[in-house]
């Protein structure tokens, strides 16, 4: 069994992070323009029905309903896709995690012992 620094799945589901953000966002984008377009025929539907055209009514109300159902997905969606981190910060996020001061000082205590026996190596020569 390997020990690895760092386990290879991680890079893998950063990848998937960085999928999931661009997916969102253009699923997002596309709710939110069809979002414009239903709420512009809700809008116009709207105003025939008060101008007592009575068979805009079943129009209307497909519109009202899916304006309110493309706008809270690409909302959310749009919102999702900020939240989600990309691949550069997942990767600096890691990077934080790991460098550590006990890390770093540990690094350097490891690198001083590596130079202490390599100088004690050549004099003894």
């Amino acid at each position: 069994m390997q020990n690895y620094i760092i386990d290879p799945r991680i890079f893998y589901w950063i990848n998937v992070l960085g999928i999931m953000q661009t997916a969102a966002a253009i699923v997002g984008a596309v709710c939110l323009s069809a979002f414009i377009g239903f709420a512009i025929g809700w809008i116009y539907n709207e105003g025939e029905v008060k101008n007592g055209y009575k068979r805009n009514v079943y129009y209307m109300k497909t519109c009202k309903r899916w304006t309110i159902m493309t706008g809270t997905i690409g909302s959310i969606l749009l919102t999702a896709s900020i939240f989600i981190p990309g691949r550069t910060t997942s990767i600096e996020m890691l990077v934080a995690k790991i460098a550590t001061f006990d890390n770093v000082n540990w690094t350097v205590q490891q690198v001083k012992e590596v130079v202490d026996y390599i100088v004690k190596a050549l004099q003894s020569v």
